[in-house]
């Protein structure tokens, strides 16, 4: 009894490392599990025939328990009245709905007003983002409960309906300024930089930088065709990418439309594109 009991103990209490193992375990077995019945769900979605989902207006709030019916609540919004109302609709739940899909059906069956956002019905874009059953979601990506409570994006200005005024936000995003930025370049590469487009700008003119004289008679980038300068400015890019073929083709169609080329450049130019070339093939 002793020890039966004692090994009971044991397996019944594991150590807390061991717990949170599982629970780790356990959460993401249940993440993919969810991510695959989003996957089957759009492949069925694809390839099947389309359905189509009866809904009814209701004024019950919960469907009974013994029935296969679900419950989709609305909270829309209307600005002529400035007021907010709860709209109740009843459907047989004999698939895995989306949420996306049931507001869908309501529009072109019951309610051509009902006002909403949505786009690539993938869950890439965002447009449907929605407060579903007090949590902020994706109504493309989000399955469908038995009562299922959606309503606008909280903290936003509501236009109408699910339709909310992002335009605030948006101003708020521009100025984070959400891009990569970099302010502390060396200056070894900077001068790097500048030298590459010397020689870039010694290749198109065919004079020396330091020759001000003679440079005072090119004319600048204002007088060029706009499909020269858009070759020229491909030179850099490409040498730097390394694609001789490109290269030699960019030089021949600038040769063409009359632009005078340093020859010893561009044997340079062609000589660095080699050897980048090389270094990307190793």
């Amino acid at each position: 009894m002793g020890r039966d009991s004692t090994r009971e103990f044991t397996y019944a209490h594991r150590h807390p490392l061991e717990e949170h193992h599982l629970s780790h375990q356990q959460s993401w077995q249940q993440k993919e599990t969810d991510l695959a019945r989003v996957i089957i769900y759009r492949m069925l979605r694809k390839i099947t025939t389309p359905y189509k989902i009866s809904v009814r207006r209701t004024t019950s709030t919960a469907p009974e328990a013994t029935s296969k019916k679900a419950i989709l609540r609305l909270i829309r919004f209307d600005p002529t009245t400035n007021r907010q109302r709860i709209e109740s609709y009843e459907y047989d739940k004999q698939h895995e709905y989306m949420v996306l899909d049931l507001i869908t059906a309501v529009k072109a069956h019951q309610d051509p007003t009902l006002a909403f956002r949505a786009s690539c019905c993938e869950g890439v874009c965002g447009s449907c983002a929605m407060n579903i059953n007090g949590i902020n979601s994706l109504a493309c990506i989000t399955f469908s409960q038995q009562v299922t409570t959606v309503g606008p994006l909280p903290n936003f200005p509501v236009i109408k309906d699910f339709v909310v005024d992002l335009r605030h936000f948006f101003r708020q995003y521009a100025q984070i300024r959400p891009f990569v930025r970099n302010t502390n370049l060396d200056r070894s590469r900077v001068e790097n930089i500048i030298e590459r487009y010397d020689t870039l700008r010694k290749v198109i003119h065919g004079v020396s930088p330091h020759g001000i004289p003679t440079d005072s008679d090119v004319p600048r980038g204002g007088n060029v065709e706009t499909e020269v300068v858009g070759l020229l400015r491909l030179l850099d890019a490409i040498s730097e990418a390394g694609n001789v073929t490109h290269l030699v083709s960019t030089l021949e169609e600038l040769e063409a439309k009359g632009v005078q080329l340093d020859q010893a450049k561009v044997k340079e130019l062609i000589e660095t594109t080699l050897r980048k070339h090389g270094e990307r093939t190793k």
